[in-house]
C-alpha cells in the first residue's frame, strides 16, 4: 500500500510539474489573466455605449430576438427611399423595416444572448445612470476578445514555436488598440475572432502531413479538404459579421494560391467558392429589399463627399444621385482626402508600440519555415484593399483594419526574437530584459489610459436615462424623428426615423408615410457651427434651425407644442401636450 501510495503521489506531482495538470494550470492562469485584463480595462474606461454602430446592432440584436427578423427601429430615410421604390404601393414599412446597413451574424450572436438573458426591457434605462445592458455587447467582445488571444497562442505555436506563441498572446491581451474596439461594443472583436480561425485553418489545409514530400500528397483527401472547407465557412462568417472583414479572404486566398500544395490556385478557387455560395443567401435577402446585394453600403460612398456633405446622403428621401463618371470622381477626391486623414494617424495603429516597427522590419528577414514565408507577404495585399476600401467609406471602416494586428504581433515577436539569437548574450539576463522591456513598451498605452482620472460619461449626446424619458411620451405604434435614432432605438424601443435634411423631407415622411409624433433635437444638431452649420440661409440645417432657435414655425407644421429638457441644451417638438 505504501509503495502504491508512493507512486501515485509521484505520478501526480510528475503530471503537475510537466503533464496535463501543468497545462490545466496554465490554461486556467490565462484565462484569469484575461478576465482581469478585461475587467480592468472596463472599469477604467465604460459607463455606457458611445458608439453608434453598437447601439444600433443592439436594438438589431433585440429585434431579432423578439421577431426572428433583421428589422430595425432605427430608419434612415435614404433606406425608405430604397425600400419604397420596390414596394408595390411605392410606401416604406416603418414598423418592421428591414436593416440595409448591417451583416446579420453579430445581431443573431448578440440576440441568443438576449434570450438567454431576458430581452432588455423598454424604459428600464429611465431609472439607470448607465444602462445595464450595455454590458452585454462589451461583455461578449471580451469573451471573443479572450478566444482570439487563445487562437494567436495557436497560430504562433503552429508558424514559429512556442515562445512566440507565448509572448504574442501575452502582447495581445496587454494591447490598448484590442480591448479598446472591443470596448466599443460593436462587431469588431466576433470579427477578429473568425478572421483569426479562418487564417488558422487555412493554414491546417496547406501545412503538409509529416513525412511526405510537398509533390506526393499522399494521404486521405480530408486531411486538407476539411480544414479548408472551414476556412471558408469562416471566412463568410467574418464577412456576414462585418464586410470590410472579408478583406481575410483575400489574404487566405493568396495564401492557399502559393503554397506548395498540388493545384493550390485550384484549391484557391475552391475555397473561394464555398465561401461565395455561404454568403449568396444574404446577398439574396438584400438585393430582393432594395435592389442591391449589400444594401445600402454602396451608397456609403457617396457620403461625406462634396456632393453629399457629412450626412446628408442619409437623411435624403429622394436624393438626386450623380451618374456613374461623376460619382466616381467625386469618391476619388473623398478617397484622396481620407488617405492623407489615414495616414496622418498612422493608419489606425497610432499608439500600439514597438511591436508595429518590428513587424515592419520583418520583411527585410527570410524564415525558415515556407508557411510563415508566404504568409506574411499575404497580408500586405490584403490589408492594402481593406486601407483603400476604407478610404472610400470613412474613418469608421478604418477599425477593421484591427483584424491583422494580431498577425502583425505575431511577426514582430518573431522577429524580435530572430535578432536576440544572433546577438548572442553572454549573460541570458540581458535576454530577459530585452523581452521585458519590448512586452512593457507594447503594454504601456494600455497603462496610461486605464490610470486615472476615469473617462466621462457619453453625455453629450448620449444619456440612457434622459433618452428613455423622452421615449415614454412616445406609443409603441407611433414614430418620431431625432438626430440620435439609434439611441432612441436601443434604449427606448421606439421606431426612429433619422432626422431628415430639411423640413420638406419632414413634410414627405409625415404625409406620405406615416405621422412623426415628435421630432427631438440634440446637442448633436443644436451645437453645430452658428453661421456655417445653422444660421445661413444656405447651411444644412437652416430651415430646422428655423424651427427650434428662431421660432419660425410653418403654418401647417403639425408638431406644435415644444419643451426644453436638460437644462436647455435639448428639446422636443410634439404634436399635443404629452407630458
Amino acid at each position: 500500500m505504501t509503495l502504491q501510495f508512493e507512486s501515485s503521489m509521484q505520478n501526480l506531482v510528475y503530471q503537475m510539474d510537466a503533464g496535463t495538470g501543468r497545462k490545466v494550470i496554465q490554461a486556467v492562469l490565462f484565462a484569469l489573466f484575461a478576465f482581469a485584463m478585461a475587467a480592468l480595462y472596463t472599469f477604467t474606461n465604460f459607463q455606457g455605449l458611445k458608439d453608434a454602430r453598437a447601439m444600433e446592432e443592439a436594438q438589431l440584436a433585440r429585434n431579432f430576438a423578439t421577431q426572428g427578423r433583421l428589422t430595425t427601429q432605427c430608419v434612415r430615410p435614404l433606406s425608405m427611399w430604397r425600400v419604397a421604390e420596390r414596394a408595390s404601393d411605392g410606401s416604406a414599412a416603418l414598423q418592421a423595416h428591414p436593416d440595409l446597413l448591417h451583416p446579420p451574424l453579430w445581431p443573431a450572436v448578440l440576440a441568443g444572448v438576449f434570450r438567454a438573458g431576458g430581452l432588455p426591457k423598454p424604459g428600464a434605462a429611465a431609472i439607470e445612470l448607465v444602462h445595464g445592458w450595455d454590458y452585454v455587447p462589451v461583455g461578449l467582445n471580451h469573451f471573443f476578445t479572450a478566444l482570439s488571444s487563445l487562437l494567436v497562442w495557436l497560430l504562433g505555436r503552429r508558424l514559429f514555436d512556442r515562445r512566440v506563441g507565448a509572448l504574442s498572446a501575452g502582447a495581445f491581451l496587454i494591447s490598448d488598440l484590442v480591448w479598446r474596439q472591443s470596448l466599443l461594443g460593436a462587431d469588431l472583436a466576433l470579427a477578429g475572432f473568425f478572421s483569426l480561425a479562418a487564417v488558422y485553418a487555412a493554414l491546417l489545409a496547406v501545412e503538409l502531413p509529416a513525412g511526405v514530400g510537398p509533390q506526393q500528397e499522399q494521404g486521405p483527401a480530408w486531411r486538407w479538404l476539411a480544414p479548408l472547407v472551414l476556412a471558408s465557412a469562416l471566412t463568410a462568417a467574418a464577412f456576414l459579421t462585418r464586410y470590410a472583414a472579408g478583406c481575410i479572404g483575400i489574404l487566405v486566398f493568396l495564401f492557399i494560391g502559393v503554397s506548395r500544395r498540388r493545384r493550390p490556385w485550384a484549391k484557391a478557387c475552391l475555397y473561394a467558392a464555398l465561401a461565395a455560395l455561404l454568403v449568396a443567401p444574404w446577398l439574396a435577402r438584400n438585393a430582393a429589399a432594395s435592389g442591391n446585394p449589400l444594401g445600402l453600403v454602396f451608397h456609403e460612398m457617396l457620403a461625406d463627399t462634396y456632393l453629399f456633405p457629412g450626412d446628408s446622403l442619409a437623411r435624403s428621401i429622394r436624393p438626386e444621385l450623380p451618374d456613374a463618371g461623376a460619382a466616381l470622381y467625386y469618391v476619388q477626391l473623398k478617397m484622396i482626402a481620407n488617405l492623407r486623414a489615414f495616414f496622418a494617424e498612422g493608419f489606425g495603429f497610432g499608439g500600439v508600440g514597438i511591436l508595429l516597427g518590428l513587424f515592419s522590419a520583418m520583411f527585410f528577414h527570410r524564415f525558415v519555415r515556407p508557411s510563415s514565408r508566404a504568409l506574411r507577404w499575404c497580408i500586405l495585399p490584403a490589408g492594402a484593399v481593406l486601407v483603400l476600401s476604407a478610404s472610400a467609406f470613412g474613418r469608421e471602416s478604418l477599425r477593421a483594419l484591427a483584424i491583422f494586428w494580431p498577425l502583425a504581433i505575431l511577426y514582430g515577436w518573431a522577429f524580435f526574437l530572430v535578432l536576440l539569437d544572433r546577438l548572442q548574450f553572454e549573460m541570458r539576463v540581458f535576454a530577459a530584459v530585452a523581452l521585458g522591456t519590448v512586452m512593457v513598451l507594447t503594454g504601456l498605452p494600455l497603462l496610461l489610459n486605464v490610470l486615472p482620472p476615469r473617462t466621462g460619461l457619453p453625455y453629450p449626446p448620449y444619456s440612457a436615462r434622459i433618452i428613455a424619458s423622452v421615449a415614454t411620451v412616445v406609443e409603441p405604434g407611433e414614430v418620431l424623428v431625432t438626430d440620435i435614432p439609434w439611441a432612441m432605438a436601443w434604449y427606448g424601443a421606439r421606431t426612429s426615423i433619422l432626422l431628415p435634411k430639411n423640413i420638406d423631407g419632414f413634410y414627405e415622411i409625415d404625409g406620405k408615410h406615416q405621422k412623426i409624433a415628435l421630432a427631438y433635437f440634440t446637442m448633436v444638431t443644436r451645437d453645430k457651427p452658428w453661421v456655417r452649420g445653422l444660421s445661413d440661409p444656405s447651411a444644412p440645417e437652416y430651415s430646422w434651425y428655423q424651427v427650434f432657435a428662431v421660432g419660425k414655425v410653418p403654418i401647417n407644421f403639425p408638431l406644435t407644442h415644444g419643451r426644453f429638457i436638460a437644462g436647455s441644451e435639448q428639446l422636443i417638438l410634439a404634436d399635443r401636450p404629452r407630458w
